[in-house]
């Protein structure tokens, strides 16, 4: 089972967009003239919500009043407060089918018909505040029995009941459950707009999880990916007020290399752990391209601002024509898919 974080230090990176556009181009990714990353109802995709404050998941798919109910689909916070007993190595395909079917299904959201809705599942975030609270639910600083709760009646669950993928959308920071989503995961995309505060942070986050990864010998991937790049030409900025002004996003470019491609200096052990783990992939370019289509991670989509979508979607359903920007941002999710197949099959 495929095990990917969408994380970042800062809220307002775009994570969850950028899980819905990225999961939409894994699941139809072409391998050997096959789609072998398409879920279906017996292996589905889940979908985890672990924003448990901003819910940006649930709110994108529309459950946060289902998941309020507590009733037909069970939250994330829900699955925290008792172990699961069922024996799902063992368990026949209804009793899985049961187990999937306190998830709220989503599939049409990424264009799959009706009749396959339930191959992408969505386990979303409770926003009743005051219910969590009675039931004791920590949102902050959990400890062991939730933590041991949560990994098995979600991850080793899923897993056992046949789950293709898990994808987490964490909380920024160092929040108890963006942790314990990273924990999880052998690959954490790390959506990052290319500002100071998020090339700083990032960066030092890094350091952190890395430490923690060294004590459990693992081999998760972190992939940089910068989100919300600028893509107009001729754009002029300074990094510093003395400075010339430059075009972006070439400096601005070079400025997060820089920052990331030797960030671990000085230790010498979480440096070794940092060469190994930090994928900069999303901020190379390609040989083939030239100047004047000059980008690095994802650009920024215009229509986001707005309203989040899903390009491929729209693409493939020929909703409408997509602009050239559009066009760019899809290409670089698609990448992204397939470093994610990539990593998280090494």
């Amino acid at each position: 089972m495929l095990k990917v974080s969408f994380y970042s230090y800062k809220g307002g990176s775009g994570r969850s967009t950028t899980l819905w556009n990225t999961v939409h181009c894994l699941m139809n990714l072409v391998e050997n003239g096959e789609k072998k990353w398409m879920p279906s109802v017996k292996n589905p995709y889940i979908i985890v919500d672990a924003d448990i404050d901003s819910a940006g998941s649930t709110f994108l798919y529309k459950g946060d009043e289902l998941f309020k109910q507590e009733n037909d689909y069970l939250s994330v916070q829900a699955r925290t407060k008792r172990p699961e007993l069922t024996d799902f190595k063992s368990a026949t395909d209804d009793v899985k089918r049961q187990y999937f079917g306190k998830m709220m299904s989503i599939g049409t959201s990424f264009g799959l018909p009706e009749s396959e809705n339930a191959a992408i599942l969505l386990i979303g975030a409770n926003l009743d505040k005051d219910k969590l609270t009675s039931m004791g639910v920590h949102t902050t600083d959990a400890g062991n029995e939730q933590e041991s709760n949560l990994s098995l009646n979600i991850t080793k669950n899923c897993r056992l009941c046949g789950a293709k993928a898990i994808f987490f959308d964490t909380p920024s920071g160092t929040q108890f459950f963006a942790r314990w989503s990273i924990k999880q995961s052998d690959v954490v995309v790390c959506c990052m707009r290319p500002t100071s505060q998020f090339r700083t942070g990032t960066l030092g986050q890094l350091k952190e999880f890395l430490k923690l990864d060294q004590n459990h010998d693992n081999r998760r991937k972190y992939i940089i990916t910068p989100t919300a790049v600028c893509t107009d030409p001729d754009q002029k900025f300074r990094l510093e007020l003395e400075e010339e002004p430059f075009i972006y996003p070439q400096k601005a470019y070079k400025a997060i290399m820089e920052r990331f491609y030797d960030g671990a200096a000085g230790n010498r052990e979480i440096e070794d752990k940092y060469k190994e783990s930090v994928v900069l992939d999303m901020l190379k370019i390609p040989d083939d391209v030239s100047d004047d289509q000059f980008v690095f991670g994802i650009p920024e989509v215009k229509r986001f601002k707005w309203q989040e979508a899903c390009l491929g979607l729209i693409k493939e359903q020929c909703i409408e024509e997509l602009n050239e920007n559009d066009k760019l941002a899809l290409e670089r999710y698609e990448l992204l898919a397939n470093k994610i197949v990539y990593y998280g099959n090494k």
